[in-house]
């Protein structure tokens, strides 16, 4: 081979070679960069957290202890008014109404409305310590009993533009269900029953009559759900 080719082709060779070779001290300086950026800015993280704590420690200290106190008073408050309505009262409508029976707190009142005049329908109001003048569909009232000679289809129907149009949903609801016996079903509507209730409605045939037991607020929903509902029971 010719010599000048000959150092050509060694020079070629060694350059190809040393291109494919990689520095190990260019990884290990790469390495210690990354490590650096890392630890800088975990540095800065926790100068920053030390900085924020020194100023606004103990205002958070005292954030916070003032948040779980009024969490545990406010839990106190909520406890303290649910034994404050027992023992429960026991509310039984007359015999020719079905004998509606239910248990409800003995922090409520009761009013039975005698002024419409209507001896075929009975109409009882529920509301804590003093029941407001009777304003249907306006007045929030914690429970309302109605007893009235509609027909029980046509009174379902009643309910349906409201689960139509999405406001409501309705559903199936049994009550008084024990091993021996299969309960009395009716039907549940839950949602906004009025521009301004909402609440739910529990419908059942009783009779030649239907029987709509409402709560107009959420705020009486666990009384409606815990205690009304659970101990209702009527003569079908």
């Amino acid at each position: 081979m010719n010599e000048v080719v000959r150092q050509q082709y060694n020079l070629s060779t060694t350059n190809r070679d040393q291109r494919g070779v990689v520095n190990p001290l260019a990884i290990v300086v790469v390495l210690l960069s990354i490590l650096l950026v890392v630890a800088t800015g975990g540095f800065i993280w926790a100068y920053l957290n030390y900085t924020d704590w020194k100023s606004n420690g103990q205002t958070k200290i005292d954030q916070a202890v003032k948040t779980a106190k009024s969490e545990q008073q406010d839990a106190d408050n909520k406890a303290y008014a649910n034994e404050q309505k027992k023992p429960y009262l026991t509310y039984k409508g007359p015999k020719d109404m079905g004998t509606v029976e239910f248990s409800y707190p003995k922090t409520w009142s009761a009013y039975t409305d005698t002024e419409s005049g209507n001896s075929k329908e009975l109409k009882v109001y529920f509301y804590p310590h003093i029941v407001p003048k009777v304003k249907d569909g306006e007045t929030p009232y914690a429970l309302r009993l109605k007893v009235s000679t509609e027909d029980y289809a046509d009174k379902v129907r009643d309910y349906q533009d409201l689960t139509d149009d999405g406001k409501a949903k309705a559903s199936t609801l049994v009550i008084g269900k024990t091993d021996d016996f299969e309960g009395f079903e009716g039907v549940r509507v839950d949602g906004q029953l009025t521009d301004t209730v909402n609440g739910s409605v529990a419908i059942f045939k009783v009779r030649d009559k239907v029987l709509e037991i409402f709560t107009d607020s959420q705020s009486y929903m666990n009384d409606f759900n815990d205690v009304i509902l659970k101990s209702l029971k009527f003569t079908p």
